[in-house]
């Protein structure tokens, strides 16, 4: 079967449609944001849970902590240094200040502080700020000045530049570890060398993914609260070191501290977040685009491709959910579902320009004059005859009708030009919808005649067709007799003059193919058969009609054979055509077998 795609076609339209998703997703912000975001959707909501950790804690300084405090920035310092003298006390491990020290306060409480960062017990790490980090020269100083002797890490959070989303950590910025990275190293814990993906945790009842103590508390707590945990110190205030996240989707911006936290958990445990890398991710786009394009390629029609579009659509996603519900990689499936419908579009829509123009070429080939079942057929089976947009040539077995108007000369000569032709098209007209009305198929019209065929351009292969397109021809030029009787009660009205037609029928083997440039082809028929329908048709101007018939319908014997018993007729004899070197038996059609005494009193002879 040829199809108007070929196989090798939707392979191409395939990978194009996977490698533009790919661009879309990447390179068109409103796509890569969209991207971004399907995937902390499925971070936030599906990724499988895990327990609180049971080696980190945070204190938080909350709103009520600022509240009770003389001033709220900057942070009272003797607060800071009494909290971690608390935890080394109920035996913290490590103890982490994700806190900017860049301007001085009391300076009793700034020195408490400073001593209580280097003081003998769980080691602290301080927040440093990055050199990009916005600070005065002032303020770098005192900054550079007050963590001089003490270990720290940089506390810059790397957001996304599309849509200042945090999900990538940094480990070493301006030759400082990052701060959790700085944390771990206190447990001989080695961050990874470069920039990574942070393995978000979630837990499945709310309770979050860390304890978290007010510091208000920390002196009434109990210590195996705190015992042998890395405590990290830091804001968790509505207003102050606020940052979006993954798992911050639809519950608003996580404190900073808690994300240092999920960083410094993840280096610790040697976990990574389950990406799917750049190869898999080709070639997931490549293995979707080709089954949209298979899908396209199968020749459903719109009504079963659009629900399996639609469910292939659905099944992407399902897919995609489930992997990261079973700790699976994590790949959007947007990429590709634009992949999976953008090889289904194109495939489609060449399919579509390819039907297209082989509709065209059969509007060409065989013009208006179809009926719709004969059009409906041709077009199912186009398959069998045409071959590169062309019919490819068939040797068939169908039934030729070749018809002519008499007295087309005198006519013409008494009409003129302007009323000639508008008497030829009118007769036209009728003839073309009788012959369309009995599935027959107008080939042409040459002059005043008329070559139409039954059984054309689909070959037949049962016998019982080829007898069904023999009758129907014949009925065809009896329902040509009946409109020709009507066309001249109007016509001989009108004083122009009747019209009297000649009908040739010949059933039997012919060539059906196309002749012509490849912008102008026509369908054509050749063959003995042919030939002997229009000797026929020229042989009727030696029979005669019945008194009251204005058509004289001769048919060859191989039709007759074929449809005698259905009809009304008689022997004409075995006739010498011309152009033939062995005569041909001819009858001459009246009627329909059975029509009545009218039928059968218009033959001129012997009814056979």
């Amino acid at each position: 079967m040829e199809r108007p795609v070929s196989v090798a076609e939707g392979i191409v339209m395939a990978a194009g449609a996977a490698l533009l998703a790919l661009a879309a997703v990447e390179a068109l912000p409103p796509l890569a944001a969209a991207d971004r975001f399907v995937e902390d959707v499925a971070v936030a909501r599906l990724a499988p849970p895990l327990p609180q950790h049971a080696g980190i804690a945070i204190v938080a300084i909350t709103e009520d902590t600022l509240a009770r405090l003389p001033y709220r920035s900057p942070l009272d310092r003797g607060l800071v240094a009494e909290a971690i003298a608390h935890l080394r006390i109920k035996g913290a491990r490590a103890i982490g200040l994700d806190l900017l020290i860049d301007q001085p306060t009391e300076p009793a409480k700034d020195a408490a502080l400073r001593a209580a960062l280097t003081a003998p017990g769980a080691p602290v790490i301080a927040l440093a700020a990055g050199l990009s980090t916005p600070l005065t020269p002032r303020q770098r100083a005192f900054h550079d000045a007050f963590l001089s002797a003490v270990a720290k890490g940089h506390g810059n959070l790397a957001k996304d530049r599309l849509d200042g989303v945090v999900r990538r950590h940094v480990p070493s910025l301006d030759g400082l570890p990052s701060f959790p990275a700085a944390l771990a190293a206190t447990q001989r814990a080695a961050a990874p060398p470069r920039t990574f993906t942070i393995a978000w945790r979630r837990t499945a009842d709310g309770s979050g993914p860390f304890p978290v103590y007010p510091v208000d508390a920390l002196a009434f707590l109990p210590e195996a609260w705190l015992a042998g945990k890395i405590v990290l110190i830091g804001y968790v205030v509505p207003d102050a070191d606020r940052h979006r996240a993954p798992p911050s989707v639809g519950a608003g911006p996580l404190p900073g501290v808690e994300i240092q936290a999920q960083v410094l958990a993840q280096i610790l445990d040697g976990r990574s977040a389950p990406q799917a890398g750049w190869p898999w991710r080709v070639f997931a786009l490549l293995l979707v685009a080709g089954g949209g394009a298979a899908l396209a390629l199968a020749g459903w029609r719109p009504a079963w491709l659009a629900p399996a579009a639609l469910g292939g659509l659905a099944a992407l996603w399902a897919a995609a959910a489930a992997s990261v519900a079973l700790g699976g990689p994590l790949l959007s499936p947007l990429a590709p579902s634009l992949a999976w419908l953008g090889a289904i579009g194109g495939a489609s829509a060449l399919a579509a320009v390819r039907e297209r123009r082989t509709r065209t070429a059969l509007g060409g080939l065989f013009a208006a004059h179809l009926s719709a079942p004969v059009a409906e057929q041709i077009w199912r089976e186009r398959n069998v005859f045409l071959r590169g947009g062309r019919p490819r040539p068939q040797a068939l077995m169908a039934t030729v009708l070749f018809s002519d108007v008499e007295g087309f000369t005198p006519a013409s000569e008494a009409l003129g030009p302007e009323r000639l032709m508008a008497w030829l098209e009118e007769y036209m007209e009728a003839m073309t919808d009788v012959v369309v009305a009995h599935d027959g198929v107008v080939l042409r019209f040459i002059g005043d005649g008329i070559l139409a065929a039954f059984g054309v351009p689909i070959p037949r292969r049962d016998p019982d067709a080829v007898r069904g397109d023999a009758r129907r021809s014949v009925d065809c030029a009896l329902a040509m007799e009946d409109a020709v009787r009507r066309l001249n009660a109007t016509v001989v009205a009108r004083g122009l003059p009747a019209y009297r037609v000649r009908v040739g029928i010949v059933t039997g083997p012919m060539v059906g193919g196309s002749i012509g440039a490849r912008k102008h082809l026509e369908y054509t028929l050749m063959g003995d058969s042919v030939n002997t329908a229009a000797r026929l048709e020229a042989l009727a101007k030696t029979v005669e009609a019945a008194a009251d018939s204005p058509c004289r319908i001769l048919v060859g014997a191989s039709t007759w054979d074929l449809v005698g018993d259905a009809f009304e007729g008689q022997t004409i004899g075995e006739v010498a055509l011309k152009g033939k070197r062995q005569r041909v038996g001819v009858y001459q059609i009246f009627g329909r077998a059975g029509a009545g005494p009218a039928a059968a009193g218009r033959a001129a002879g012997t009814a056979v």
